[in-house]
């Protein structure tokens, strides 16, 4: 873990539980999340890891717990021992404290790259056009993209539209980012670009969540890895361990499927 052991924790879930009508999908989820570390999720589909994230984003509402974004409570202000909602334009500003990349990449298929990146800086933060396109510029640079700013989505692989997703949702600025199983859609050959890409973000000590069923990339990536199961952290360590010597029966399970 980077960083003092005293400082509040990047991302704090407390008790997270998420209903779909009769369907538990979170079980009363517990996870700390430290500044600059790398948090893997992994386990079988359906287990809630991507519900997970979309909880943090507030693309859920949770059913009961409390989500914290450097100690901020997300969603809600406390009063008298209750919660109450906040106002969609408060929300609004707290989602921009984590930025997102999903399986499918999400691009306006009308606008080329370079648009797709600074559409965020332009309209939600007001940034001035010249000062976005600088910026975008280098963010696409930075995700190995140099060139290729004023292509649209139809004329870029799935690897390179990936890239276009994460240089845009860094283009926010975000203190956190959240990776939904960024390769899943991806040709075997294609992974690796985009995996390149989330390592040296990584090391810059951008403080991560990733949802990702590349067991040999979380053992890499991660500071701190979770297996998920039926809506619960089952197990949850240093990835060496989680991944070579697991403790639940339920863990080691999957493991022998995938590894």
């Amino acid at each position: 873990m980077h960083g003092g052991k005293a400082s509040t924790p990047a991302v704090q879930l407390r008790g997270i539980h998420k209903f779909y009508g009769e369907v538990h999908a979170l079980c009363g989820v517990d996870l700390n999340i430290g500044r600059g570390e790398v948090c893997v999720a992994i386990g079988p589909s359906g287990s809630g890891k991507s519900t997970l994230l979309r909880c943090i984003n507030q693309l859920e509402v949770i059913s009961a717990g409390r989500v914290f974004l450097n100690g901020e409570l997300q969603g809600y202000s406390e009063r008298d021992a209750k919660l109450h909602p906040l106002h969609p334009k408060q929300i609004a500003r707290q989602r921009r404290l984590t930025g997102m990349v999903f399986q499918r990449f999400n691009l306006f298929p009308h606008m080329t790259a370079l648009q797709n990146v600074i559409e965020g800086p332009v309209q939600v933060k007001r940034e001035r056009k010249a000062t976005a396109r600088e910026r975008g510029t280098a963010i696409l640079e930075r995700v190995g993209l140099h060139g290729l700013g004023d292509r649209y989505p139809n004329q870029l692989s799935g690897g390179q539209q990936q890239r276009v997703a994460i240089a845009r949702a860094l283009a926010m600025e975000p203190e956190v980012m959240l990776f939904d199983e960024p390769t899943s859609a991806l040709d075997p050959e294609l992974v690796g670009e985009v995996l390149d890409v989330i390592k040296d973000l990584a090391k810059s000590g951008m403080t991560m969540m990733l949802v990702t069923h590349e067991i040999g990339f979380a053992r890499e990536v991660a500071d701190h890895l979770i297996f998920m199961d039926k809506g619960a952290v089952v197990e949850s360590g240093l990835p060496q361990g989680v991944l070579s010597n697991p403790e639940e029966a339920r863990t080691r399970a999957f493991l022998s499927k995938v590894l």
